[in-house]
């Protein structure tokens, strides 16, 4: 079983560099403007010296160039990019452009928008554009995954994903806009008696309290998520 640690890719801490992961999550699923640029993304391989997953959600024009730059520089002796994706714009510019530079794995805003659709449908999907892993973080999205044969699966944990948007709650603004990254190490908790769990909001991401990973076979790997 692999472990994983998912950080911010715009304000580094080295206080998690002696933590004994097996691997980085560095970015964000759920907003783009805490994404590495490609010498953030170089920076972190030095300083971590362990593999590094670059973690991506909804993108502009704008980082998917920056993506492609990072594939095209930091991929090479035999080694791919991997790569969470929550666009579907990225996964067919991997598909179409670097497949033998980036493997893809389905993020969780993905993963839950595609889990009603028919076996057939994901299966030929997941097939078509190489996907070999998803990302989870609740038993039932691990679960709907794991009847896939070949497809491994990452779990997130301790927060389960409940919602995304690109209006910072934080800066007021769209997401595309200059960002002051006022969400870095900050955990909301918003109670109403309209919801029946406390919500956390962090960065653009709305999530609840999560358990112990699913106990299904495909999950080979952990990942934590401190506050942003």
């Amino acid at each position: 079983m692999q472990t994983g640690i998912i950080l911010n890719g715009k304000r580094l801490s080295d206080k998690y560099s002696v933590l004994k992961s097996d691997l980085i999550y560095l970015g964000s699923e759920f907003c783009q403007n805490l994404l590495p640029g490609p010498a953030e993304f170089g920076r972190a391989l030095k300083a971590f010296n362990k593999p590094v997953v670059l973690a991506t959600p909804f993108l502009s024009d704008r980082l998917l160039k920056n993506i492609e730059t990072i594939i095209r520089k930091y991929s090479g002796r035999g080694d791919k990019v991997e790569i969470v994706a929550n666009d579907f714009g990225l996964i067919d510019l991997v598909r179409r452009k670097y497949a033998s530079k980036a493997q893809i794995s389905l993020g969780r805003i993905l993963g839950d928008a595609l889990k009603s659709s028919g076996d057939a449908f994901i299966a030929k999907y997941l097939a078509e554009n190489g996907i070999a892993r998803i990302e989870a973080d609740s038993p039932d999205l691990a679960a709907r995954y794991g009847r896939f044969g070949g497809v491994s699966c990452t779990y997130h944990i301790p927060y389960s994903y409940m919602g995304v948007t690109r209006f910072c709650p934080w800066e007021k603004c769209w997401v595309d806009e200059k960002c002051r990254y006022s969400c870095l190490g900050a955990d909301k908790k918003l109670t109403s008696r309209l919801i029946p769990r406390p919500l956390h909001l962090i960065g653009c991401g709305y999530f609840v309290s999560g358990g112990k990973p699913a106990k299904t076979q495909n999950i080979d790997r952990i990942v934590y998520q401190p506050s942003c």
